[in-house]
């Protein structure tokens, strides 16, 4: 079973969790009428062989957009979409006539096709897979905060593929302590 969630309702998640942390004594400032709340239960993640943080019941089947979607061209006339592929013509210019005088017609069919991984970049391409919680922790904290609690944003190539992950440099109960004190309610656990 996945619990893959989108950027938007992770942060959700953790924000409405935040008071997990406050009550396990990490924020000092916590109104006293908080603490009587119902705790949620901790998002669990685990590090992987390389100590890359990961989704330990990730199962890989994304479901990913339409191109319609991914290129934000919902709800647009076909004007406004034809404005707005001004400079991505390249992805469907096999489909067109003319590349010069195109019009919305010719790839309305391509718009609801569901995007391919190898369209997207590295890093949107790992927003589906097992790495994405990573990588969505290291965007909500920030470099400095990351670094402070010993992540690593790692971006490069490895055979067949391009790679993006968070790794942890750190000590893992240093990062769990620090986890909290930032207000996520999650626990990262060695593999």
């Amino acid at each position: 079973m996945s619990t893959e969630i989108n950027r938007r309702d992770f942060l959700k998640l953790v924000s409405a969790t935040a008071s997990a942390a406050a009550l396990a004594g990490e924020v000092a400032l916590w109104p006293t009428e908080a603490m009587s709340r119902p705790l949620a239960e901790p998002a669990v993640l685990a590090l992987d062989e390389s100590r890359y943080i990961i989704d330990p019941s990730f199962d890989f089947c994304p479901d990913l957009p339409t191109y319609r979607a991914w290129l934000s061209l919902e709800n647009m006339t076909p004007t406004q979409i034809k404005s707005a592929l001004k400079d991505e013509e390249w992805r469907f210019e096999h489909l067109v006539d003319d590349p010069d005088n195109w019009s919305v017609c010719e790839i309305d069919h391509w718009l609801d096709q569901t995007i391919e991984l190898d369209d997207l970049s590295p890093r949107a391409s790992m927003e589906y897979s097992q790495y994405a919680p990573g990588i969505r922790i290291h965007d909500h904290l920030g470099w400095e905060a990351a670094d402070d609690l010993g992540l690593a944003y790692i971006e490069g190539e490895m055979p067949g593929h391009h790679f993006v992950g968070v790794r942890l440099d750190g000590d893992i109960d240093d990062l769990n302590a620090g986890l909290a004190r930032h207000g996520l309610n999650l626990i990262v656990q060695e593999g």
